[in-house]
């Protein structure tokens, strides 16, 4: 085929099944969406490249009603109302809205009404997360179908697919499969658009080895949306895997996301955030380096940052973990919140800078620490109507240097109707 024809069509939508049967990857939601014997509207959520277009249209197909094909990217609510137009001329239309989530709040109420009475059956297709992005009452009126990311097992048969489709005019090596499959990040789609662009550099009957698809694939950037749920996704499994103490884990996921032009600034905030949230008392440590972390970023910038990122997150994946001061801090506001309305301080610990204040008793009965043995001397420190029964938020942990706080906590307080260490 003539790539550079007027008839050109790409691989990935010659290749597109026609019936359930053809479809790879999506056993799991197939017979559910088999029985759908009647039109109901529904919404298709998952990665790129998984089928969603192909199953709207086997949908449409199976229910043989006239459709209508709209995307949310570049269509707004005048097309949308054209549909509702023709729908009263004609009865029920079904429309396929790629991309929903990309219409706003006011774009999907518009939707409502003609679902709710049946004049239009929509099927919606989203990479976004329906629970952040697609209304509640929309939601409602919908069957939500979850499709799954396709294994490499269905995209090896999608490759062999092509390659018969394409007359073997061309081959790869089974080292160049195994590539071509690795860099596709599961989408069908992309699989095929690289596929051809690799033919498309290769005579016919020549053997495109594995060396050749790594050289076209490296000078390609990686995907990814910094402002959508994949950059959420890849952050929190950053934390999480830091907060679990694996630290091969945690630089996977912060080269990935440097890799694909996450700002660097981000992630280095974020890592001051975990060494107080996470590690805390643990690793005195841990806080002072993540902002000097922070400062050779602003300071240095990238690529040499990377190193010291690289170097924080190992230490912070690797260190005793502590979030007894993290949760003293909410422990404290939910106190605040539900016991204290006003906060009267003791006299004894007020301030007395005139005369005026110390006729009114401020400071008076204060027990300089410093004067006693140990630099401590037993005293209640909370408003007086706690006194006799003062709250304890801080709970040292007894991991890494954590357990010194504890230890000397309890060596001092031993005894005290005030503080208490377990």
């Amino acid at each position: 085929m003539n790539l550079f024809s007027s008839s050109y069509i790409p691989l990935a939508h010659r290749l597109r099944p026609e019936s359930f049967d053809a479809v790879l990857g999506q056993n799991r939601i197939m017979n559910d969406l088999k029985r759908l014997k009647r039109p109901v509207s529904i919404l298709l959520y998952g990665p790129p490249g998984s089928g969603k277009t192909t199953l709207a249209h086997i949908l449409a197909k199976s229910w043989n009603l006239p459709t209508r094909t709209l995307s949310a990217v570049s269509s707004g609510v005048k097309e949308v109302r054209d549909v509702f137009t023709e729908a009263d001329r004609i009865g029920t239309i079904l429309l396929f809205l790629d991309e929903i989530h990309r219409f706003n709040s006011s774009q999907q109420d518009s939707l409502l009404d003609v679902v709710e009475k049946g004049k239009i059956v929509l099927i919606g297709a989203t990479t976004e997360n329906p629970g952040f992005r697609i209304n509640r009452p929309l939601l409602s009126r919908m069957q939500v179908f979850r499709l799954d990311p396709l294994s490499d097992e269905a995209l090896d048969e999608v490759l062999e697919k092509a390659m018969i489709l394409e007359g073997k005019s061309r081959s790869l090596d089974s080292d160049a499969k195994k590539l071509l499959i690795l860099s596709s990040g599961r989408d069908a789609r992309k699989l095929l658009t690289t596929l051809e662009a690799l033919f498309s550099l290769h005579s016919e009957g020549s053997l495109i080895p594995s060396e050749e698809v790594k050289s076209y694939l490296d000078s390609r950037v990686v995907d990814y949306d910094k402002d959508k749920e994949n950059h959420y996704d890849l952050i929190s499994a950053f934390i999480k895997s830091m907060r679990g103490s694996d630290p091969d884990a945690s630089l996977l996921y912060m080269t990935f996301m440097l890799e694909a032009g996450e700002d660097p600034l981000f992630i280095a905030r974020r890592l001051v955030v975990f060494a107080s949230e996470d590690v805390g008392n643990a690793s005195i440590h841990a806080l002072p380096l993540a902002v000097a972390c922070l400062n050779v970023v602003e300071r240095i910038g990238m690529p040499e940052a990377a190193i010291s990122l690289a170097q924080v997150t190992s230490f912070l994946a690797s260190c005793p973990k502590s979030n007894a001061s993290y949760s003293a801090w909410h422990s404290t506001k939910k106190f605040i919140k539900e016991k204290i309305s006003q906060l009267i301080i003791p006299n004894h610990l007020r301030n007395a800078p005139t005369s005026l204040h110390k006729q009114e008793g401020a400071a008076k009965g204060y027990k300089y620490p410093h004067d006693f043995p140990g630099n401590f001397v037993e005293e209640n420190y909370f408003p007086e109507e706690f006194a006799n029964d003062p709250p304890q938020f801080y709970f040292p942990t007894e991991n890494g240097m954590d357990i010194n706080l504890k230890t000397q906590l309890r060596k001092i307080w031993s005894g005290s109707k005030f503080k208490k260490y377990p």
